[in-house]
Parts: C-alpha cells; structure tokens; sequence
C-alpha cells in the first residue's frame, strides 16, 4: 500500500541530507508537513510559511512572513506540496524569492527557478507587425498572395492526413490502403514531371487500383469535399484582402494539384472574391520554383510595383525575388507553432487524432500570422472561449473518447457518471454517441455522490466515527461534526490539524449514538435513491470518476454489493495506507501514483480541470426523509458559476468539432502524450494569460474546508 508520509520523507532525505545543517523553511502547514517534521528532528527547520496564514505557531515551529524570513537570511525554502499546487505556490513567492537570492525547492530536490524556466525566444519575424505589412502593401499596386498556409489553412497538422481522414470514411471494403495509393499516384506523376491535376492522379489511381469509372469519381469528390471540410481561412488575412480588394489588383498563385475550378470554390466557402486571376501550378505545368512566377510576370506590365505574399520561405519568398517581385513573408501556423513557446508539441510517433488535435490548436493559436508580435514566442490569451478550448478541452476530449472504448472493450452495462465531475464526460459520451451512432455503447444515469455522502452512508461502528475524524480537515472539531455528520455538537474546539488524540477520542465517545443514528438514517435513505438509478439487471457497473483515490467506488460497493463496479477514472490517485478497506477495479486514464511521483503535467493541473468539469449544482450533501436531493451550501460565485460555464461551453464546442471532422473515434488510436503536452502550456513560463476571470478562480473542496487558486 502507498504511504505518501513514507514516500515524501524519503524524497525529503534523499534531495536535502547535504543541507541538514542549514538553516531551512518548509512552505505548507498540512498534514504531511507535520508527519515530516516529527521524523527529521535532526534538521535545522527554523520556521513554515504559509499562503493564508502569516503569524502564530502551528507543529511546534513559528509561521513567518516575509519580513522574518528576510531578517533571518534564510536562503532555501522547500514546499511540501503536491504538484497540483507547487506551481502556484513558487509563482506566489518567485519575485520576492529571486529579489533575495532565495532557492525555492520542492520535496523531489528540484531547484524551481530551473523547472519554471520562462520559454520566450526571439526572432526578426516577431517584430513585424500586421500593419508594416498594411504599409507594404500601400507601396504597391498589383497584389499576389500564396493560397494555403497564407489565405487559408488546414485544421490538421500535415496535407497528407486528408487522405487519411478520407480512408477512415471508406467502408472496409472500399479503403484499399486508399491514403498509401492516393500518395504513390501523386508521387508517380511527379516524378514523370508532370505536375498533375487532381483528376490526373485520380486517372493515375485507377490504373494502380483498377478501380471503375464510378468509384474512381466517387473516391475524388469524397476527397474534395473532406478538404473543403478543413479549410478555413487566416480571418486576419482575410481582413487584409478585403480592405484592399477595390483599390488594388490582386492575383493568386499556388503550387497545388487543385485545378483553378475548384480552387475558386474553396476560396468563396472560405470567404475570398474580388481577385483578377488564378495562377495554379498543375495548369501552368511549372510550380513556383520552376517558373511559376516568370509566367505569372509575362502577363504584368508593371512588375516593379508587384508585391508578393506567402509564407514559404523557398518557393513564395526565394523564387518570387528570383523572377523580380518584391516580398512580404507571413509565417504558416505550422512554422508558428515551430518558432513559439509551443514547440516541444511536435513530437514523433504521433497518429492521426493527434494531428487533429495538434490542427485544431494551431487554427485557434496561430491563425492570426501575427498572433506572436512583440511576444517572444509566448502567445498572450485575453478570451476565455480561447483559453479553454486550447489548452483543456484537448485532454477532457481525449480521456472521454479513451473511456468510451474501455467501456465497450470490458463489457460494461450500465454507466454510473458521478456527480459533480462527470457532468461535462456525460454530455461529451452522449454527444459522440449521437452523432457517431455508437451503438454498442450502454445507458447511464448521473449518480448524485460524494465522499461526505458516501462516508457517512458507511459508517457503522466507532471505528468508522474515528476514522473519519482523522481525514483531513482544515477547520474546528465543531465544523467537522456538522459536515461529516450533519450533527450539531455543543463544544467549540481548537483547529482540528492541532488536536491530540486524545482529545479527538473524546467527541468520538461523546457523540457516538447520535452519529451512528443519523449515518443509519442517511444510509437507507441513499441505498433507495442508488437502486432507483436504473441499476435493476445490471451485470457490470461503469462508474466514471475524474480524479479520486476510489472512496466513492469503495463506498458504494459496501452499499449496493450484489452489482460489480468498473471503475474508470482520469486519474486514479494512489491511496495513502488504510484509506481503502478492500481492492477496488479501476482503470486509469492516466498511470495511477503517488501524487508526489511527478511524471506528467496532469499532476500540476489535474485541480484545474476538476474545476472546469465540475456541474454548476452544489455538492450532493444527502438524500432527505422525503427522498429529495440535499446540497452543501453553495461557496461559488456567480462570477464564478458564470466564468466556469464558459469554459464549459469551449470544451463542448471542441469536442462537437473533433467528432464532425474525424470519422470512426471508437477506432482512434488515443495517445495520451499529446494532451498532456498542450496542458502543460498553461505555465506561465509557456502563457501569458490576460484573464482575470481565470486566475481568480478558486476551487473549494468542502469535504477537506480546503480552498485553492490554481492558477493565480
């Protein structure tokens, strides 16, 4: 069994015994703070800080602020804290921390200053702007652009993966390795120097395949189509081309097997008219390095007031100077994406909803050319839709569509979504359902729980009553009583955190019957409302959990033990010794460990997203005598209920988007890589977030009277 008091000093040991004698600060006065000071006695630990409390004594050591730490010229602090928080902590305190030469590091020994390293980088195109472009373009008369990657850009990551998402739609029968064919033909005809139309390589395709007539038309609309699909266009380009098109003369020039028919439609479902002419390479026979641009220039009269635009360094830029324009590069988003804080996204061994999901985000970050100006590489986010769309819907789609193939793989029946986190995965599992027509995929029921629900509903002795005092509590013995138990006790104590046991063990004796009495009641009245959820006949029960260490599963099997419970969860946290009475079934999303055992970004920001998922009732306290719904007291705001809804809103709308443009998602290859890569992003060493909305927010756990900002 994980025991995350015996794991944390062990890490603490192994990073700090060169430190020993040195005068140390521990940051965070909970539980596993105390368990460690009690067993490295041998250390010089001179005093805690704290984020809510700034002076008086807690564990025996004096809370100090930031004038006593000063004073004292105490150069290391190490925050006992779980990942989830250690960011924003650090973030809290780095300015005053770097302004006193201050090492801050957490209970693996690492030295944040070095973790937290700010990913700005510079290069000349960051320093042109939108309107030294509008400038350019004021000293010319004849106007050409590049098409894709200027104009217009693809919701994926690669040209090529068309073809993919265009063999995905094909019935088995029909796919005939269809994307590694429609390239050889491609591939073929370029090689024979043709620059081939569309229908060339289709024709092309045929004699390879030996496919008819008919299917041969069918397979080349299905693929224009798809493309139309994923095009959209640069909206701030397309600003630009608008405000110039009555008073300039504009032509487009593009390497592309599109034949200038279709391009024109493409460019009108994307928002372009007004253009004199089309010059596309597979009609003229030359692409742009081969003489694209002469041909294009033969039929000019005034080259020297023609001013190019396309964001390929070899082929818009190097050639069009070659045949005598002038030029003006705006960077695709690709190379955005390669140039910005977000590099490390473009990682190998990547699959197709990867490239998807790497598309998506690169249309929403970079679609605007200039997006990174004055920036150094970190894009700024001043748009809540934005914000979550980028950064989190990524990862809460990827887990729902990882959930939804489990869920048929292990034969489940019945779905369990747990209130409140599985408010946003059930409206995602159905909407995919819908709108993919999974079948196979079973009826559910959202399930009001909680661990104070839970807890409560299972405690029959004194030895529950003990056990559930000496969770974690911030707060008196009296608020514990009340929201454990939902007892009124007479006494008001000291703050549970500092109690002795044997002080506890005095409420304990003291108010035994009265709370065995009110967790009977509690327990017949939930069991009723479980059965009633539409579990009758089930054969295997899917409960969804979002991160949890299984009280809740733990709990309700005790309760309804005749139905077997698969649980899956985002991420299954390790439970600490005697948390867990017996060995529940779950899957995890993401590999379960201790929450100190840092190996992914999830741990950093898994509070975040807890928070985004979370339903915009309160928590389910209870069922009452009359079989309504008990909710705890309500702590949000509206201000909060109100940003949170927002943030909903964007992950729903990306996963409507994901699910229309990529066929077949109960095949998809889920890598969990990805998501948590683009998550990481929220650091502020990647992001600059202009959103008070968001770093205000707080998530409050009543079951602990615990409050976070987690990204504040």
């Amino acid at each position: 069994m994980y025991d995350e008091a015996e794991y944390i000093y062990r890490q603490f040991q192994s990073s700090f015994a060169e430190k020993k004698k040195e005068p140390l600060i521990l940051y965070g006065t909970g539980r596993n703070t105390e368990r460690l000071l009690s067993r490295i006695t041998d250390y010089n630990i001179v005093g805690l800080m704290d984020g809510q409390q700034k002076n008086g004594y807690i564990w025996g050591k004096k809370i100090l602020d930031y004038d006593d730490v000063v004073k004292a010229e105490i150069k290391n602090i190490i925050i006992i804290a779980r990942p989830a928080v250690v960011g924003v902590i650090y973030h809290r305190i780095s300015e005053f921390c770097k302004e006193n030469l201050i090492h801050v590091y957490d209970i693996n020994g690492r030295e944040l200053s070095q973790i937290f390293v700010n990913r700005e980088r510079d290069i000349p195109y960051f320093h042109l702007s939108y309107e030294d472009l509008q400038k350019e373009i004021e000293k010319h008369s004849i106007i050409s652009f590049d098409i894709f990657d200027t104009l217009i850009m693809r919701k994926i990551l690669y040209p090529k993966d068309i073809f993919d998402i265009v063999e995905r739609k094909l019935d088995n029968e029909d796919r005939i390795s269809f994307a590694t064919l429609r390239m050889r033909a491609e591939s073929e005809l370029n090689n024979e120097g043709a620059n081939p139309t569309i229908y060339e390589i289709y024709d092309r395709l045929q004699k390879i395949c030996g496919i008819s007539d008919w299917k041969k038309e069918e397979l080349l609309n299905l693929e224009i189509n798809t493309e139309m699909e994923f095009l959209v266009p640069r909206q701030r380009m397309l600003e630009l081309f608008d405000s110039i098109k009555m008073n300039k003369k504009i032509y487009l020039i593009s390497d592309m097997y599109l034949t200038k028919d279709i391009l024109i439609k493409v460019l009108k479902k994307c928002g372009y008219e007004g253009y004199e002419d089309i010059y596309v390479s597979c009609e003229k026979r030359r692409s742009k390095t081969e003489g694209l641009f002469d041909i294009f220039i033969s039929d000019l009269k005034e080259v020297k007031y023609s001013l190019h635009i396309g964001d390929n360094e070899i082929t818009d830029i190097m050639s069009a100077k070659k045949s005598g324009l002038n030029v003006f590069q705006v960077m695709s988003a690709q190379e955005m994406l390669e140039c910005s804080s977000y590099k490390e996204l473009l990682v190998p061994n990547t699959g197709l909803m990867d490239h998807l999901a790497i598309g998506l985000f690169c249309e929403k970050a970079f679609n605007d050319p200039f997006a990174l100006y004055c920036s150094k590489g970190k894009l700024a986010v001043k748009n809540i839709k934005k914000f979550a769309y980028l950064y989190t819907a990524p990862i809460i789609f990827y887990f729902t569509m990882w959930l939804i193939q489990r869920i048929r793989q292990m034969d489940c029946d019945y779905i369990l979504y747990s209130s409140r986190d599985s408010f946003l995965i059930q409206k995602i599992c159905l909407m995919i359902k819908e709108k993919q027509s999974i079948d196979s995929f079973p009826e559910g029921a959202y399930l009001y729980t909680s661990r104070r629900a839970v807890l409560a509903a299972t405690t029959w002795n004194e030895n529950d009553i003990r056990h559930r005092i000496h969770i974690d509590f911030w707060g008196d013995i009296k608020d514990l009583f009340k929201q454990r138990f939902d007892i009124e006790i007479e006494e008001q104590g000291r703050d549970v955190r500092t109690m002795e046991d044997s002080e506890i063990e005095f409420f304990v004796k003291k108010y035994e019957k009265p709370v065995l009495e009110r967790c009977r009641q509690e327990r017949e009245h939930y069991i009723s409302y479980i059965l009633k959820s539409g579990l009758q006949g089930c054969r295997k029960a899917a409960l969804i959990d979002f991160i949890a260490v299984g009280k809740v599963q733990n709990g309700l099997e005790k309760l309804i033990p005749n139905i077997p419970i698969q649980g899956f969860y985002f991420l299954k946290r390790q439970p600490d010794k005697n948390v867990l009475d017996r060995d529940i079934q779950v899957e995890s999303f993401y590999p379960s460990q201790g929450d100190f055992q840092i190996d992914s970004n999830i741990y950093s920001y898994y509070l975040f997203l807890e928070l985004i998922l979370t339903s915009m009732e309160p928590t389910f306290h209870s069922i009452s005598d009359d079989g309504t719904i008990r909710f705890m007291e309500e702590n949000r705001s509206k201000e909060h209920c109100k940003t949170v809804s927002r943030l909903q809103k964007a992950v729903l709308d990306y996963a409507n988007g994901f699910i229309g443009l990529y066929p077949r998602l109960e095949t998809a290859a889920v890598n969990r890589r990805i998501p948590d890569i683009i998550l990481g992003f929220l650091g502020k060493e990647y992001t600059t977030l202009n959103m008070k909305e968001i770093t205000s927010l707080f998530l409050t756990d009543e079951f602990y009277s615990q409050s976070f900002n987690i990204l504040g």
